[in-house]
């Protein structure tokens, strides 16, 4: 069978790894072949994405020799997407050890595959992460590509790391390799440790809603489905370096709590537990996209947002995840 892209993905059985697969067969059918790799991990959903495969893997990218099997012989990949990583903030601060293992060394095998066994042909897509920025004020810019990194949590040093290390590679190296930074992401399987997810089960189940501090963070929002788009388009049409993915949609966690209870028809007054504050809580990300919409990526704004959500919930209350 004749395809126009081979295609490596890796964490393609987690949240946004998933959705892109999903993406990529629905919008491309057999133009495509997928080749997914995941360790499958505590908040992996291999359901969810293998049907959509032509091969898939067990392998955790901190292992080499299994890492390397991927590419042997003539195999070579137009596309690796390499979405991989423990990304938990709280399970960060409380074990960091397995973030630096998984997301700098295993972004660092990632990449020496790429070069040598892929012999630096194709293209490199990294997805990375707001975080690495550090934070912001309330009446602060947003981050530009050209922020400086100034990470605040395990988790976001350990992607700022994996971003070096793909920039190094990029200009020692000469390779196509592209980084994506995007807001926080919301859609069908998420795992339930995340916010969204957690505030839609304490209510469906009459629980409390846990609110770090008094829920004056600010967080942008963007559903999966935009954020898969995004990193599509840079991947086709998108030059070496960084490119960040947002919305513009920015909420306070309290204020998104009670737009949830309101969807959901529950007093947020009744809802709501303050819990004390997570160990260097950011304050507030902000995304600006002016570089991506450039190369035609589309920006959503907060109508669009409030009715994924209201998608999304009862997606989530049929389906549990």
């Amino acid at each position: 069978m004749k395809y126009k892209h081979k295609i490596l993905v890796t964490g393609g059985y987690g949240f946004i790894g998933g959705n892109f697969i999903q993406y990529l067969r629905k919008s491309f059918r057999d133009d495509v072949y997928i080749v997914n790799i995941d360790k499958n991990g505590y908040a992996s959903n291999e359901e969810y994405a293998r049907p959509y495969c032509d091969e898939t893997h067990h392998i955790d990218i901190t292992d080499v020799p299994a890492l390397e099997s991927i590419f042997a012989g003539d195999t070579s990949y137009d596309y690796i997407f390499h979405f991989a990583a423990e990304s938990h903030v709280d399970n960060s601060i409380s074990g960091p050890t397995i973030f630096v293992e998984s997301n700098v060394l295993g972004t660092q095998n990632l990449l020496e595959c790429f070069r040598n066994l892929n012999k630096g042909c194709g293209k490199f897509i990294h997805i990375s992460t707001d975080e690495v920025y550090g934070h912001l004020g309330l009446t602060d810019p947003a981050f530009t590509e050209e922020t400086p990194l100034s990470p605040r949590s395990p988790y976001a040093a350990s992607k700022a790391s994996s971003d070096l290390m793909c920039i190094s590679y990029m200009r020692t190296y000469g390779l196509d390799i592209s980084i994506t930074r995007c807001c926080n992401n919301f859609g069908p399987n998420q795992y339930k440790e995340k916010f969204i997810p957690t505030i839609i089960d304490s209510l469906k189940n009459n629980n409390k809603i846990p609110v770090y501090g008094k829920g004056d963070n600010v967080r942008e929002w963007i559903h999966v489905a935009a954020h898969n788009e995004a990193v599509w388009n840079v991947a086709i049409n998108g030059n070496t370096g960084v490119y960040n993915i947002g919305s513009g949609v920015e909420l306070a966690n309290i204020e998104l709590v009670k737009l949830i209870c309101k969807i959901m028809g529950k007093d947020p007054d009744d809802s709501i537990e303050f819990v004390e504050d997570r160990l260097g809580h950011d304050f507030r990300y902000a995304i600006d996209c002016s570089k991506a919409k450039k190369i035609g990526v589309q920006q959503g704004n907060y109508n669009d947002f409030v009715v994924e959500l209201e998608s999304y919930i009862g997606y989530y209350i049929n389906n549990g995840r």
